[in-house]
């Protein structure tokens, strides 16, 4: 991501893969951090910087393939010696033992979602990375805490701010919408889903952590 001036977001790549070919491993070396990758426009799989050696099986006709690896970035180190946490992919792509080259890269760096076209014929499958769009009317702005029930992964935006990340890797289940966000009104909440597609959000007055413990007390 560096290289071509972002930092933050996400950068697709896409190549050919030239066939026919028999199911050899996809690698991906240095990863930073999530990759979406699908063949032909089909969802092939994730790969993750925290899984090392895993690869996913890719099989190309006659005529060859399309792959597109959409990577996202989920944050960088801020101390110690691998400050230096680059995004995107940090070395290569590999299928089999060839190295693929000839990439089309395009930055997705998310900061400006304006030009976005939204249809509401047009809906989205499972393990499609897609944007939503939805509206609340407000009589009065307020502190409120959206939940995202029946979504997978993603980001999302209220009236262009990026509120944050939701996932179900995440101890929290709801995402803080502070009050000064909001307008009497109409409301255009935008969510970038990656994984799998719900159909509604929830306003709520207070948040969901999650599951929580009890502390166990110390006596001193």
């Amino acid at each position: 991501m560096e290289r071509v001036g972002q930092s933050l977001g996400l950068i697709h790549y896409r190549t050919r893969v030239p066939g026919p070919r028999g199911a050899l491993p996809l690698r991906i070396d240095g990863i930073g951090d999530r990759a979406h990758v699908f063949v032909d426009g089909t969802p092939l799989g994730v790969l993750e910087r925290n899984a090392p050696g895993r690869t996913l099986p890719l099989e190309t006709g006659p005529t060859g393939a399309t792959l597109d690896i959409l990577v996202e970035a989920l944050g960088r180190v801020n101390y110690g010696p691998l400050m230096d946490d680059h995004k995107g992919i940090g070395r290569g792509v590999s299928h089999g033992q060839q190295r693929l080259f000839d990439w089309e890269i395009r930055p997705l760096p998310l900061t400006d979602l304006s030009g976005l076209a939204f249809d509401p014929a047009v809906g989205a499958a499972d393990e499609d990375p897609a944007f939503h769009r939805f509206e609340a009317h407000l009589d009065a702005p307020g502190d409120a805490f959206v939940a995202l029930p029946g979504w997978g992964r993603g980001l999302l935006w209220l009236n262009g701010f990026l509120l944050g990340r939701y996932s179900p890797d995440s101890p929290q289940q709801t995402l803080y919408a502070p009050g000064p966000l909001w307008r009497a009104g109409g409301n255009e909440l935008i969510v970038l889903e990656l994984a799998t597609h719900g159909t509604v959000l929830e306003l709520r007055d207070r948040p969901d952590l999650g599951s929580t413990t009890t502390a166990p007390s110390v006596d001193y």
